[in-house]
């Protein structure tokens, strides 16, 4: 919500999912604040007043600086080079930071809650649940190189701005592998990434799109593209078409 005239954006927490342990908005405002003081391509919060978080009335709210909008799409090797220093400025973080594999807890918690899944039909419930079975299974128990990552840096975490594209909504910053960050990315994302496990890339490629279409279920009717991300990766995951 823009603070207009204030050159401010408050952010209201009022996801449907904000009691999963990976979700943190305070430990969102430390490392954008690391972030900012490195230089680093992202939204800073709020200077001139404390940013946060603030709570009132059940919601927690946490301001940020405005920036003009700016029409301009840039490509994924863009995206992908921005978030090479992004991880670069994360390399030194002093924070602590959760692994990545909170998240398919938290959505192993969402699956076997079927009266929060209630419209998610009984067929998909199956299949979903089938497909975090192997994703626990198929995990490696450890991932050599393990640095702090965005969590979920995908298309719509990009402020289109004046100051050129900048990454926001570090909630789920974690530790893990960097290719965890890299399935929210197109192909043409990785050429700033010389090195890829391929494999691994595939399995937390299927395990975003489970955690995508678990927490669009919680509540799809919330907005028409909610619905549609909801549909478009259980067809992902089953490997059917989208279009």
């Amino acid at each position: 919500m823009h603070l207009a005239p204030e050159p401010l954006v408050a952010k209201v927490g009022a996801s449907h999912f904000r009691d999963a342990s990976l979700e943190a908005l305070d430990r969102e405002l430390a490392v954008a604040r690391y972030l900012t003081s490195k230089a680093a391509p992202v939204v800073r919060p709020a200077a001139r007043v404390p940013a946060g978080p603030h709570r009132a009335r059940g919601l927690t709210i946490t301001l940020w600086h405005y920036y003009e909008p700016d029409p301009v799409t840039e490509g994924g090797r863009v995206l992908g080079s921005l978030l090479a220093r992004v991880h670069n400025a994360l390399l030194d973080y002093p924070g602590p930071l959760p692994t990545f594999t909170v998240e398919l807890e938290d959505i192993g918690r969402f699956l076997e809650d079927r009266g929060r899944l209630r419209r998610l039909p009984d067929e998909d419930q199956a299949f979903l649940d089938s497909v975090h079975r192997d994703l626990d299974s198929d995990l490696p128990a450890t991932f050599p190189g393990e640095r702090p990552l965005h969590g979920s840096p995908h298309s719509g975490n990009w402020l289109r701005g004046s100051a050129g594209p900048l990454l926001l909504d570090f909630e789920t910053a974690c530790r893990g592998p960097v290719e965890l960050d890299l399935s929210a990315l197109g192909e043409d994302g990785l050429d700033a990434f010389p090195h890829v496990d391929r494999d691994l890339l595939a399995l937390l490629r299927r395990m975003q799109s489970l955690c995508v279409t678990v927490k669009c279920w919680l509540d799809p009717d919330r907005a028409p593209e909610v619905r549609e991300a909801a549909i478009v990766h259980v067809r992902l995951l089953r490997g059917e078409p989208v279009d």
